[in-house]
């Protein structure tokens, strides 16, 4: 919530096969990027193989690069 009283929106995510970096006859990331779907698995993800693996659309790799 914000000082406000409002909840804040979610990070809007770009799914993979809508993204301009997925092949689509291979089913993978061109850039070999992996796009979890919860914050939790994010989190987790980044923890295991670290934040340079999560793709540039996350929306919550963002917070993990500035929380380092």
């Amino acid at each position: 919530m914000t000082d406000t009283g409002k909840m804040q929106a979610q990070p809007k995510r770009i799914l993979c096969p809508r993204c301009p970096l997925y092949n689509r006859a291979r089913r993978r990331c061109t850039i070999g990027k992996v796009n979890p779907r919860t914050k939790l698995d994010t989190y987790e993800t980044a923890r295991l193989l670290g934040v340079r693996a999560l793709c540039p659309f996350n929306p919550y790799r963002e917070r993990l690069l500035h929380s380092k």
